[in-house]
């Protein structure tokens, strides 16, 4: 018997030594690497190129690009993504303006209206008048969000074209054939 619990005690720290092991292995290996070739381009060692010659190769001319043209992709991809997040933020802080202003202005014209004499008539004008108000502001700020975003990802794209243009330009100048 004691034996057996030996035996299964031995085997259980070993399973748990192969567990931790694996995990500073994989802690140790951390995020994945960003790609040097952002663009997903084709790109074949037309030269006889090694992989590693390639992937230093590739490196070197996204560096060149980005020298050249004073602009990171990535870097400028994680600032797009923020204005859209903050886009859609004020998007959705927008949204609901008529039923908001709907909501208010029926207070109001309770308010009023109980003191005209009839309540229920005022709320209602109240309702209508700031809820159309309310929904018309509401869309204008939607619509200037989306614009901005629009904006700002139409020119993320018109610099990421001259980048991919100066990062194929460094690498047909290394011998690979790009498409």
């Amino acid at each position: 018997m004691r034996a057996t619990t030996q035996r299964t005690t031995r085997r259980c720290g070993v399973i748990v030594m192969a567990v931790v092991a694996a995990a500073a292995t994989v802690a140790e290996a951390g995020p994945p690497a960003l790609s040097t070739n952002p663009g997903n381009l084709a790109i074949f060692p037309a030269k006889g190129q090694t992989p590693e010659q390639q992937r230093a190769d590739e490196a070197a001319a996204y560096d060149w690009a980005t020298q050249q043209t004073r602009w990171d992709p990535y870097q400028a991809k994680a600032a797009l993504d923020q204005q859209t997040h903050a886009a859609a933020a004020s998007a959705g802080a927008a949204r609901g303006g008529a039923l908001r202003g709907g909501a208010g202005g029926a207070l109001a014209g309770a308010a009023i209206g109980a003191i005209a004499g009839d309540a229920g008539k005022g709320a209602a004008i109240g309702a209508t008048s700031l809820g159309l108000t309310g929904g018309m502001r509401s869309r204008r700020a939607m619509k200037a969000a989306d614009g901005a975003s629009d904006s700002a990802v139409a020119a993320y794209q018109q610099q990421f074209a001259a980048w991919n243009r100066n990062f194929m330009a460094a690498m047909e100048a290394k011998g690979y054939t790009v498409r």
